[in-house]
């Protein structure tokens, strides 16, 4: 799609490597290549609605994660903000008290999947929706924002760097269409 992007390093560590998930994008960048991969694969690609994203992390389930309410199994399912990266001097003053193995975004597929098989979905890199940011949630987040539209995006789960104790289910964040950081990335749906 782009050759020459690059999810660049964090304090000397590759996000970069061929099979860890993609950061440094924006909305518009995810939205532009579920468009770019749609017509190269023939199917209709998109970004998840917000609620679409809740529903595939919860896997059926109600708990705080897709694997209970425990903060136990953190680094069995996720990858976190760990003693890891603690030890490595990346991690913050709340890092999980278990131990990942990655002091950044893991390889993708690396930890349990939740019951329906979806991997990474409460850890290494969140992902944006398609939805506008709606804080009370009065419909937004059952919709796809419109390119032209303004306003905020969602991105929801947590991260190789987010506290442990955001890293659930219903945990969610917004930011700019145009706004790229080291740890935010995409996850695709396809309508059938």
């Amino acid at each position: 799609f782009k050759p020459s992007h690059d999810s660049g390093s964090f304090e000397g560590n590759s996000l970069n490597g061929d099979t860890q998930p993609v950061v440094e994008i924006s909305w518009n960048d995810a939205m532009a290549y579920a468009e770019w991969l749609s017509q190269e694969s023939g199917k209709t690609l998109r970004l998840p609605t917000e609620a679409e994203w809740e529903y595939a992390a919860r896997a059926g389930t109600r708990t705080a994660r897709y694997w209970g309410d425990k903060d136990s199994g953190l680094c069995h399912h996720d990858n976190v903000n760990d003693q890891t990266a603690k030890s490595a001097g990346l991690g913050g003053s709340f890092s999980a008290s278990c131990d990942d193995g990655y002091k950044v975004s893991a390889p993708v597929g690396r930890f349990a999947p939740n019951a329906w098989g979806l991997h990474d979905m409460l850890g290494n890199v969140p992902e944006w929706t398609a939805s506008p940011y709606d804080q009370a949630y009065s419909g937004g987040e059952k919709r796809a924002a419109a390119k032209s539209e303004g306003g905020m995006r969602v991105y929801r789960g947590g991260s190789w760097n987010t506290d442990p104790r955001a890293v659930r289910s219903a945990d969610r964040h917004r930011h700019r269409l145009d706004y790229r950081y080291n740890h935010i990335g995409l996850r695709l749906a396809r309508n059938p």
